[in-house]
């Protein structure tokens, strides 16, 4: 890799998109009130715009980051540079390499060339590292997580630095809340026995050709994927068909539905842990849905429109009978909100606080309805 100052340096570099649009999966797409804008939030460069049932993001004006696809619910960003499956694969062999620690640099300190590159993971920025990654990691035996920063305080995309302290935050919360005592822990250097003096030959050409390639391949392989994925899931081709035609209520009376593969990724990893010793969790990852029954009239709504189908609608036995009972499942639930959005009788309400017995429950909570 070329030596480089700051995150737009190695964007630039690499000249690649860093992060593939799945519109659909947004729920700001999926319906006009929908309040969701973590994407916007976190994002320190301005790079993304939601309105009018469409999500854009600047691929000019993205530094790389990855902070916008750790944040949404839905997945509907998709990192690219690195790709999931690409980042996954560099960490397992830096674990391998560097005793079971679980080591990640930002392209600016690793551009620095002073510890091993076969020992640590490589991203853009550290916010790419998200919770689930680190859940993972800890449920299959890394002995530690490590976050090295290039000294964020005088980089100029320094903005990014509070969101990864609140990463490392969520991410050892729900690890002591499920009995680990593994800590993610943030640094700004390396440890000193991954430091190397003589670096000559370390960052050769195979080095560069490998990062080369592997971001172009990435970046086909997460846009195919990305578009696989969509027209499995919908039944449609994201390039072919008007949003009305896409996004429009099927037999079942719900828009079509998404699968949150790191969300599932995060609750596998937690009950591999040996499940929860707290009786609630707070996360991004997780939501917990109420409905007070003497405010819903029955509409159906916010079944119809959650993205998961976390939150599920009885079937009438005959057309035109009114809904007996909703299903909430906390397992499927990401919190995206958008059932209390859509709701016009502000009956429904979504936390980010979640009962551990209900997350890992296979019985859904059940209101009963008027």
């Amino acid at each position: 890799m070329p030596k480089v100052n700051d995150i737009v340096a190695v964007a630039e570099s690499l000249g690649k998109k860093s992060i593939a649009v799945v519109r659909d999966r947004c729920v700001a797409v999926r319906h006009r009130r929908a309040s969701c804008r973590r994407c916007i939030d976190v994002c320190p460069a301005g790079a993304i715009e939601v309105g009018g049932n469409e999500l854009t993001l600047d691929a000019k004006a993205c530094i790389a980051c990855g902070a916008c696809a750790a944040a949404c619910p839905t997945e509907a960003l998709v990192p690219i540079n690195p790709a999931d499956e690409a980042l996954s694969t560099s960490i397992e062999t830096a674990i391998s390499a560097n005793n079971g620690r679980a080591v990640f640099a930002c392209a600016r300190i690793a551009s620095k060339h002073i510890a091993d590159p076969e020992t640590y993971a490589e991203v853009p920025c550290l916010p790419r590292v998200d919770e689930p990654l680190m859940l993972a990691l800890a449920s299959r035996g890394a002995d530690s997580i490590i976050l090295v920063d290039g000294n964020c305080e005088t980089c100029k995309f320094h903005d990014c630095s509070p969101l990864t302290d609140a990463t490392v935050e969520r991410a050892n919360s729900l690890l002591a809340a499920h009995g680990s005592s593994l800590e993610v822990k943030r640094v700004t250097g390396f440890p000193d026995d991954m430091r190397v003096e003589d670096t000559k030959g370390l960052f050769g050409a195979t080095r560069r050709g490998f990062f080369s390639d592997a971001v172009g391949s990435a970046k086909e392989a997460a846009m195919t994927a990305a578009k696989v994925t969509v027209a499995q899931e919908f039944g449609y081709d994201l390039d072919e068909i008007a949003i009305g035609e896409r996004l429009r209520v099927g037999e079942n009376g719900t828009l079509p539905q998404i699968g949150a593969r790191k969300h599932e990724v995060a609750i596998n990893a937690l009950d591999a842990l040996g499940g929860p010793t707290a009786d609630e969790i707070e996360s991004r990852l997780f939501g917990s849905v109420t409905i007070d029954t003497k405010r819903c009239n029955s509409c159906g709504m916010c079944a119809t429109f959650c993205p998961t189908g976390a939150l599920r609608r009885d079937t009438p036995e005959k057309p035109g009978d009114m809904l007996r009972y909703f299903e909430f499942s906390a397992s499927e639930c990401v919190q995206c909100g958008l059932c209390a959005d859509v709701c016009m009788k502000h009956a429904v309400k979504v936390s980010a606080t979640v009962k551990t017995d209900e997350l890992y429950d296979f019985e859904p909570v059940t209101f009963n309805l008027r």
